[in-house]
């Protein structure tokens, strides 16, 4: 099976916010001439998600982002916390140093982001190509949805990101009754 890998690298230097690609994906299938087949969008990252939804409607995701932000509450310790912090917070018990596999200075607490991407996003979403393009609803776009980017500041200051196009053509495609 052929297959074309497209990535997106990008620094991500916002807390929590949903990044359209769905133009870059097209883009990159365009650049491929693959006609018909699927996509399979993977995130490599445990708190930065990948949705299909509406996008394009900022109001819309006002709300998505709200909610996500009262449903799950941030860390008391997380660098997001200030004094104008205007959503739900607690205690979690995970920091991220506490991870045996994890070799950079990070010291936030970012527990919410984790549970925020296992309960609002996924890690890979598969998508059909036709003629040439994304077969996506009228309201569909593909997103990056961010629960744990890095304002600039601190010991980590900003989160490097790297989602994969897996471009899959297929040979030919029949439609059933």
């Amino acid at each position: 099976m052929k297959a074309f890998l497209k990535e997106l690298k990008f620094e991500s230097t916002k807390p929590t916010y949903i990044l359209d690609i769905t133009y870059d994906i097209n883009k990159a299938i365009k650049k491929t001439s693959v006609t018909q087949g699927f996509v399979f969008v993977n995130t490599k990252h445990t708190t930065l998600g990948i949705v299909v939804n509406e996008i394009a409607e900022p109001n819309l995701l006002k709300d998505i982002l709200n909610h996500t932000l009262h449903s799950i509450p941030e860390d008391n310790r997380s660098t997001r916390v200030s004094g104008n912090y205007q959503h739900p917070t607690t205690d979690y018990r995970h920091r991220c140093q506490d991870n045996p596999y994890c070799n950079e200075i990070d010291e936030d607490y970012n527990a919410a982001a984790h549970i925020r991407a296992l309960v609002f996003s996924h890690s890979s979403v598969v998508v059909p190509i036709l003629n040439g393009k994304l077969e996506l609803g009228k309201y569909q776009q593909v997103a990056a949805f961010e629960f744990d980017g890095r304002d600039g500041s601190g010991k980590n200051p900003t989160r490097k990101r790297i989602i994969q196009v897996w471009i899959c053509p297929a040979e030919s495609v029949t439609k059933i009754d």
